[in-house]
């Protein structure tokens, strides 16, 4: 069984092929990232992800089919000009690829069909569309948030009860997991994710967007300067996360410092990265003691930061700690693939004409 999965839930336009025999094999992972895009604003811009998204979507697929070896020159061509009526350039990019390339072996299409930002979501959806009309091929709707802990999950073979720490700059949750079936949201974040926050104080403190990895690198030198931030919420006896308050002491503390030197700026990337990991860290394994977890998963684009991890490793335990790959932890495809596949037996919608975006989408 093949599966053909599109991701567009944020800024990144993903496009993978799996195939699943006794195990699981990535035939194929591709991504465009619209990072130079959206650099100047700071952060994702909703229009212009939708835009880049709609440019990206057909390169991506081509390249996809390439490197898994799916191809083939010919003509699966019908009229989706109705199905792509709001995406004119999307529209005629398809049509084209479409009249010059026969319909791929692949059993079933995947696209994320939320949580995200709805323009970005509607790109991939309406292009799955199409391509499900055209080839005549089921779709299987999934869950980015759910992508993200039961792909690494299944790929690893996690025991339960597991807790799992989603952390990227749209969303701060905390999940228990009794089963593959069975998940709950304990905590999530009350106001700016953290990567949100990564990314909103590195701007304050005049780092490049994306934030996150630009702190982790100022905060590898070395220096003696000294800076205190709060750690939000991190006593609390609930599970949520709160980063605005954090962000606001970043931007009084810079704001009130007279000698910005690179001493300080260094300073304060290193107790930015402290404060938002301590908090995850320790939310995390108050988690684990009390639900009694045997495994602990770490996924969305926060997880790529290596202080987290470290951190995460050093309070591991006894415990299975799943650190997804790079290429796991930010936006990917292979994710939608790997939940697609588990869960097609049981989604009601393989239709391609129910499908629809929902940008709050839940995952119990």
């Amino acid at each position: 069984m093949k599966i053909l999965a599109i991701e567009t839930s944020c800024d990144d336009t993903c496009v993978s092929i799996m195939e699943e025999g006794e195990d699981i094999r990535f035939l194929s992972s591709v991504i465009s990232s619209q990072v130079e895009v959206h650099r100047q604003w700071g952060g994702v811009y909703p229009t212009l992800a939708k835009r880049e998204h709609q440019r990206n979507l057909v390169p991506v697929l081509k390249k996809a089919l390439k490197e898994a070896g799916l191809l083939k020159e010919g003509n699966s061509q019908k009229d989706v000009s109705k199905i792509l009526e709001r995406e004119k350039e999307l529209s005629k990019k398809l049509s084209s690829f479409l009249s010059s390339y026969s319909k791929p072996d692949v059993d079933f299409l995947a696209v994320t069909v939320g949580p995200g930002l709805d323009p970005s979501l509607w790109a991939g959806i309406n292009f799955t569309k199409a391509l499900a009309f055209a080839w005549d091929i089921p779709v299987i709707p999934v869950n980015h948030i759910k992508a993200h802990f039961l792909a690494p999950l299944i790929l690893e073979g996690g025991k339960f009860p597991a807790v799992s720490m989603l952390a990227s700059g749209g969303h701060t949750q905390l999940i228990v997991s009794e089963s593959l079936d069975d998940h709950r949201v304990i905590g999530k974040t009350r106001d700016d994710a953290a990567g949100e926050c990564f990314d909103k104080s590195a701007r304050i403190i005049g780092l490049d967007y994306p934030g996150g990895p630009e702190i982790a690198k100022l905060a590898k030198k070395e220096t003696d300067r000294k800076v205190k931030l709060p750690r939000p919420m991190i006593g609390t006896d609930d599970y949520d996360f709160s980063f605005s308050g954090l962000k606001t002491a970043v931007l009084y503390t810079w704001r009130n410092e007279k000698d910005k030197s690179e001493e300080f700026k260094i300073a304060m990337a290193k107790e930015i990265q402290e404060a938002i990991t301590e908090v995850l860290i320790e939310k995390t394994f108050k988690a684990v003691d009390e639900f009694g977890a045997k495994t602990v998963i770490i996924g969305g684009g926060v997880s790529a930061n290596l202080n987290l991890r470290e951190k995460v490793k050093n309070r591991a335990d006894d415990l299975k700690i799943i650190l997804p790959g790079f290429d796991f932890s930010t936006d990917n495809a292979k994710m939608i693939a790997v939940t697609a596949a588990y869960e097609k037996d049981k989604t009601k919608t393989l239709n391609w004409k129910t499908l629809k975006a929902d940008p709050n989408l839940k995952i119990n």
